[in-house]
């Protein structure tokens, strides 16, 4: 699969969060209907309107439990609504796979092909911008 390694610049995401496992991902697609069903994520002052979904505090690699976060990217220094997490993604090097296709079938295919990859990763946060219903960007930190 094709990947481009990227300079990209931080930013802020409010949003929601839970633990999760790719061998136990139920709590992702919990979370997905809680994001769509709360009234308050629709309502923040994004700076963009895509989801964007962060893989963060890792327990060790992508074999082990991580947080999954779900949110809208928001200026510095955004008030945090009640309820709701602010999350900094870091500036830094990423590498780019883009999931082109039918969701969620595409996405799930393009992790296995970044799992695969021989990446020096980071392991602190990866992430994902939902530009569209087909269209996921997937940046990997390394």
């Amino acid at each position: 699969m094709s990947h481009k390694t990227l300079a990209r610049d931080g930013f802020d995401v409010i949003g929601i969060e839970t633990r999760a496992s790719n061998a136990d991902s139920a709590p992702i697609g919990a979370l997905w209907g809680r994001f769509f069903g709360d009234p308050q994520m629709q309502q923040l002052d994004a700076v963009e309107d895509y989801p964007v979904a962060l893989y963060c505090e890792y327990e060790s690699d992508h074999t082990k439990p991580y947080t999954f976060f779900l949110g809208r990217q928001v200026a510095p220094g955004a008030d945090v609504p009640a309820g709701l997490v602010k999350r900094h993604v870091p500036a830094g090097s990423y590498t780019l796979f883009l999931a082109d296709g039918e969701q969620p079938a595409k996405l799930i295919e393009t992790w296995g092909s970044v799992w695969e990859t021989p990446l020096e990763r980071r392991y602190d946060v990866d992430y994902e911008i939902h530009r569209s219903d087909r269209l996921v960007e997937i940046y990997v930190g390394v």
